[in-house]
């Protein structure tokens, strides 16, 4: 484009004027189009039930053998740190693991008494 000549930018301005109009009138078009016409992003929701799963597994594991339930429980909060996870992850661990040990507590009342009363026997 001849900036140096005035005259020569006149005459390029006159013949390009067409296309210059139509790709302003394209992008004002562009501009105007409603928001419902657009694709909208799909937004990652972490599902109000999705973590019932998890925790229930780790409540099963957990009466199955706690030292299980303790490894599940502590891994969960590891990938949620390492990953920075949201806070239902670490709301499953947390729960994964104070499940864990009250099971854990539990059995080792039940087996220290019946140790305990059969040494007396």
């Amino acid at each position: 484009m001849p900036y140096k000549d005035p005259e020569r930018k006149k005459e390029w301005e006159r013949l390009h004027r067409p296309e210059r109009l139509a790709r302003r009138r394209e992008l004002r078009r562009a501009q105007t189009i409603p928001e419902s016409t657009r694709p909208v992003a799909v937004e990652e929701t972490g599902g109000n039930a999705g973590f019932l799963l998890p925790l229930l597994a780790g409540g099963a594991l957990a009466a199955y053998n706690p030292q299980f339930g303790m490894a599940t429980g502590g891994l969960t909060l590891v990938v949620a740190a390492v990953w920075k996870k949201n806070w239902v992850w670490w709301l499953v661990g947390c729960v994964t693991l104070f499940i864990v040990l009250l099971f854990y507590f539990t059995n080792n009342e039940k087996t220290d008494d019946s140790i305990g009363s059969s040494a007396q026997a």
